[in-house]
């Protein structure tokens, strides 16, 4: 199984076992350019498939509100991406059914499935802090798709929740580990409030501060980082890749 992870500063691919999620091939990362629109990126996408010779199922983590086949919203790459064929274009390219999820969703997915989601039966929380911040729930083993509550209003400060707890927040508010961990701790506590969740799941490039800035936050329920760091975006569309081929 093949997935792509596509992000508002790159994009991932990588085949996958179905049943173990190991990894097969290479883990190819790319960054974008200048420009983030459809035309721009999904050459670079065929290239890198055809790079792998891949020609079959693609699950296509995208970073907006999906439905298997189209596009809803795109905050953070552009409104061009609404129109722009993407399933038909990435189809004609690798020869195989293209399915789309949600980015943060695919994250979820895979830690449901192969890491620190398996044995929670309850309400998992995931969070993706990057560029944005991706907000799934899984509730009894069902995933509620595109809820996107890092887009939600503050509840203290102007803006929205992601434009103050996002990894980019913290790059672009010049803000020390200690300051963004306050400020991740508000929204934190304004989603446990919301979600009342057993665990709490924390994926993204903000990981890599995991061991200074677990002590700096605490919430109501066990909070743990992701099995695949790096590349849980990526397992989890490849994942939903084969989901749907009976239908």
């Amino acid at each position: 199984m093949l997935g792509i992870d596509l992000g508002g500063s790159g994009f991932r691919v990588a085949a996958f076992d179905a049943e173990s999620g190991e990894l097969l091939t290479d883990f190819m990362q790319f960054e974008h350019g200048d420009l983030t629109g459809p035309d721009e990126i999904l050459p670079r996408i065929c290239a890198a498939l055809n790079q792998i010779e891949w020609k079959g199922p693609i699950g296509l983590g995208f970073p907006g509100a999906v439905e298997r086949k189209k596009i809803l919203t795109a905050p953070n790459i552009g409104d061009e991406w609404l129109s722009s064929g993407v399933v038909e274009r990435l189809e004609s390219c690798c020869g195989g059914p293209v399915t789309l999820v949600n980015d943060a969703d695919a994250v979820a997915i895979a830690e449901f499935n192969f890491g620190s989601g398996q044995t929670e039966l309850g309400t998992v929380l995931t969070l993706t802090i990057g560029t944005g911040l991706g907000t799934t729930i899984h509730r009894n083993g069902e995933l509620v798709p595109n809820l996107e509550y890092g887009l939600l209003a503050h509840p203290t400060l102007d803006g929205t929740l992601e434009e103050h707890v996002s990894g980019r927040a913290r790059s672009a508010n010049n803000l020390s580990l200690v300051q963004w961990a306050k400020q991740f701790q508000i929204g934190l506590n304004y989603l446990c409030q919301r979600i009342h969740p057993d665990l709490i799941i924390l994926y993204g490039g903000i990981m890599e501060h995991w061991a200074d800035f677990r002590g700096l936050i605490q919430a109501p329920c066990p909070i743990q980082p992701a099995t695949h760091q790096g590349t849980a975006g990526v397992l989890g569309a490849a994942f939903v890749s084969i989901q749907y081929l009976d239908d």
